[in-house]
């Protein structure tokens, strides 16, 4: 009998022992199971903020190259057509330019060979510098004072040049098969800033615009003939105080003021010129250009066809011909395609961290019984930003850490890490 009992109490014994162990593996697997549940849980809830965040930050920023096959190097000034319909945008590098007529206006430095510029575009203004510039204008003439270089306009129309306190040029005018286009009979417009100045007419036949710009010399003239339309253009005007002339190797030497000299050449390029300074005109392919000297003066003129867009030019520079010849082709320039890249921006970052934390929680559907916070740091590890509009009391905070990148609005990329925790 008593071992009978001693049998019972063992297997007694046994029995609690093993449903107390059940117990036990019962509430280790629920745990188990539940704890990658709320982890898992946790992930998704974080990723919510993170897509957020990401999301409500992000822009892009256009990049459009510009460049520049030169036949010299220094700094040269750059009349470029620009056909985008961007209005607020820059130059990667800062450069300052203007906008006038479609076109771009700047002064670039350049390498012989191929040169490029970028220009940027995105939904931040842009300021340019404000330097020093060349040139004083107004309404009826442009001066650019290290050049000892002064030109007058009347009516939009250039009358007078001097260089180096000498008058050079004058009774400028322009005609379409022999009639002479008037400056009365067309509507006027000048514009000028620190950096440019613009003087325009706009004829029923054609528009004749024409540019200084700060710090060179140089009187830069385009014509846009009517849609359709082709005109032979002649260019005339009265030159003094020169002494020699250039128009290729046969034809060139001393102006014979006395003997009522003529010349006529097929040529794009011609030069006046004396000891100190003179004045290189340019016309396009095909021209014709022809002088007379007589009492102290040379009338020149050229005679060049018109299509579309055609572009000619005065350069009044120091020294003889020499130091303009390759100004004939001095460059040429053409844009590449535009990219858009993507990224945070800094600026919309602000903004998502000074929003009200009911908002975001609202917008990101967050549960209300749960809470976030997310920082912004950059590659050193120091915080850029920090939203922390509750700090988590004793509980399990659950952290996702992304690699993420900001984007300026010059196009600059730069790595960041987005830190989320929620509890």
């Amino acid at each position: 009998m008593l071992k009978s009992r001693k049998a019972i109490a063992m297997d007694l014994d046994w029995i609690i022992s093993l449903g107390l162990f059940l117990i036990y593996l019962g509430v280790f697997f629920i745990v188990i199971r539940q704890l990658p549940a709320q982890q898992s849980g946790a992930g998704a809830l974080l990723a919510r903020v993170s897509d957020g965040v990401e999301e409500q930050a992000a822009w892009s920023v256009q990049k459009l190259p510009l460049f520049i096959f030169s036949n010299m190097s220094g700094a040269e000034p750059i009349i470029v057509r620009f056909g985008q319909d961007w209005r607020n945008f820059s130059f990667t590098d800062n450069t300052s330019f203007d906008q006038q007529d479609g076109k771009l206006i700047l002064v670039a430095t350049l390498k012989e060979g191929g040169n490029m510029l970028e220009l940027v575009s995105s939904g931040e203004n842009y300021s340019q510098p404000v330097p020093v510039f060349d040139l004083a204008a107004g309404q009826n003439s442009a001066s650019v004072n290290s050049q000892r270089f002064v030109a007058e306009f009347a009516g939009s129309m250039l009358a007078r040049v001097n260089h180096f306190d000498r008058e050079r040029l004058s009774d400028f005018n322009i005609s379409l098969a022999g009639t002479a286009l008037k400056p009365e009979t067309a509507a006027a417009e000048a514009n000028v800033s620190q950096l440019s100045a613009k003087y325009k007419l706009a004829f029923s036949q054609l528009n004749h615009s024409q540019f200084v710009v700060a710090g060179y010399s140089r009187i830069i003239s385009y014509v846009n003939a009517a849609i359709g339309e082709q005109h032979n253009m002649t260019v005339t005007m009265t030159l003094r105080n020169y002494t020699f002339f250039h128009i290729n190797n046969a034809v060139a030497g001393t102006i014979n003021y006395t003997g009522n000299q003529c010349q006529t050449a097929l040529s794009r390029y011609a030069d006046f010129y004396d000891s100190t300074s003179g004045v290189t005109l340019i016309a396009p392919e095909g021209a014709n250009v022809s002088f007379c000297a007589a009492n102290e003066t040379v009338r020149f003129g050229m005679e060049f066809s018109i299509e579309n867009e055609t572009r000619y030019e005065l350069i009044f520079h120091m020294g003889d011909f020499n130091g303009t010849l390759k100004q004939v082709s001095p460059y040429k320039t053409a844009f590449g395609m535009v990219e858009n890249f993507t990224g945070i921006s800094l600026g919309l970052y602000r903004k998502v961290n000074e929003t009200g934390y009911a908002t975001l929680k609202s917008k990101w559907n967050y549960p209300a019984a749960r809470d976030f916070a997310f920082t912004l740091l950059n590659q050193s590890g120091s915080v850029v930003f920090n939203y922390q509009p509750k700090i988590p009391g004793s509980t399990n905070v659950f952290t996702r850490e992304t690699e993420v990148f900001t984007l300026d609005k010059y196009g600059q990329k730069a790595k960041h890490k987005l830190r989320v925790r929620g509890w």
